[in-house]
């Protein structure tokens, strides 16, 4: 198949769960002034507009978890983390063109603190197609005890390096799981978590194997990347389980913006995509 046939593909499986258009006239913001660059502010500004938008034609994107586990225990949002959240907003429907109304690169905001302010309209694809109700997946993530022969599972969302961590998942219909986990971090990137994970779980924490694809677990252990090299103390994380009707054939590893054009091309009644963020401490 010759590189131009290959390039056609991509758009027409779109067009068959995108619909039409609607336009929306958005204004956010992003701050700057010390480790985050004018540029790098205004590209922020411009997501989080884009965020907005699809969540004012779709609906909220984000879940209240992912918004708490950016809230540090003095109420402060976490900019990086909030702009990580904001990443997988287009995953629901798609972008098209975005046409500046007004931008104002240096509006100050405090003491050689500024911030970029963008105006836009944007205009969101609406998908054709809608999740199918009967098709959920649920999805857990526990701290697994030391010292204990049966390993006790306790639910949480911040770990440190070397933690055993305990993924299990529910579908209310048999599903094909697709397990990966995103670095935003460390280079932006997605990679698969091989599968079965099973034989790696320790004694006396699983359930019999579900023959009917409705459960699965997987076990996972911390690591600390090389790439967490400044003085922050904890990074989000991310798991992000798929779950579709049929099977899927995937890499084992994409760019973010890559891994969301997958996910686009697989219609809505046909996937669920589960997110689920924590932090990584040291």
């Amino acid at each position: 198949m010759s590189p131009s046939s290959l390039r056609c593909l991509i758009p027409l499986a779109l067009a068959c769960s995108l619909g039409a258009a609607q336009a929306v006239q958005v204004t956010d913001e992003y701050s700057y002034g010390g480790d985050v660059s004018q540029n790098e502010a205004c590209r922020r500004a411009e997501e989080r507009a884009k965020s907005k938008a699809i969540a004012s034609v779709l609906g909220e994107v984000v879940s209240s978890e992912e918004q708490m586990l950016c809230r540090s225990t003095n109420g402060k949002t976490d900019d990086t983390c909030e702009f990580n959240q904001m990443s997988w907003s287009v995953i629901e429907g798609d972008i098209g063109s975005v046409k500046d109304i007004k931008r104002a690169e240096a509006v100050p905001r405090g003491p050689n603190v500024w911030s970029c302010v963008l105006t836009l309209e944007v205009d969101v694809v609406v998908p054709t197609r809608k999740p199918d109700p009967n098709f959920q997946v649920n999805s857990e993530v526990y701290f697994l005890a030391p010292g204990t022969r049966q390993r006790d599972k306790v639910p949480r969302k911040s770990f440190h390096a070397g933690d055993d961590l305990l993924f299990e998942v529910k579908s209310t219909e048999p599903a094909h799981l697709a397990l990966f986990g995103w670095l935003p971090n460390e280079d932006n990137k997605v990679y698969r978590i091989d599968s079965p994970i099973r034989p790696n779980c320790p004694q006396g924490v699983l359930s019999v194997a579900d023959k009917g694809k409705t459960f699965e677990s997987y076990c996972l252990t911390a690591s600390w990347s090389d790439a967490y090299k400044d003085s922050k103390k904890a990074y989000d994380e991310w798991l992000i389980l798929v779950a579709t009707k049929s099977p899927q054939k995937w890499l084992t590893a994409y760019e973010l913006d890559q891994f969301k054009a997958i996910l686009r091309e697989i219609p809505l009644d046909q996937r669920r995509v589960v997110r689920r963020p924590y932090q990584l401490m040291k």
